[in-house]
């Protein structure tokens, strides 16, 4: 049986150099990264997360509004969370930088 990511987070290309990226985090505090156009660290890499590092994203995404109603701007990346059968695209990280910030320091 597959198992299923408490939270898939991911940014989407643009017309210019924007990082494309794939990362599934598990409830066990297994990541799965891939990293697809214009990242530090390409391919598929994997971490692990302590508890601690686990229950402040589950903390961050508590905070997150997913009916944010997402801007049309031609060449912005989308950054899409998807958590608890819930799914988020904005062009805008500015309403979820402290979540992103916590995402971020993983692949660091």
């Amino acid at each position: 049986m597959k198992e299923t990511p408490l939270l898939y987070y991911g940014k989407t290309p643009c017309m210019g150099k924007c990082p494309v990226f794939d990362m599934y985090v598990y409830n066990d505090g297994k990541v799965i990264y891939k990293g697809l156009q214009n990242v530090t660290l390409e391919g598929e890499h994997k971490f692990s997360l302590s508890k601690n590092q686990l229950q402040e994203i589950e903390d961050e995404l508590k905070k997150v509004d997913f009916n944010i109603k997402n801007e049309t701007i031609r060449d912005l990346p989308s950054t899409i969370l998807k958590y608890n059968g819930k799914k988020l695209s904005v062009r805008n990280k500015e309403k979820i930088k402290d979540l992103v910030r916590l995402l971020e320091k993983i692949i660091e």
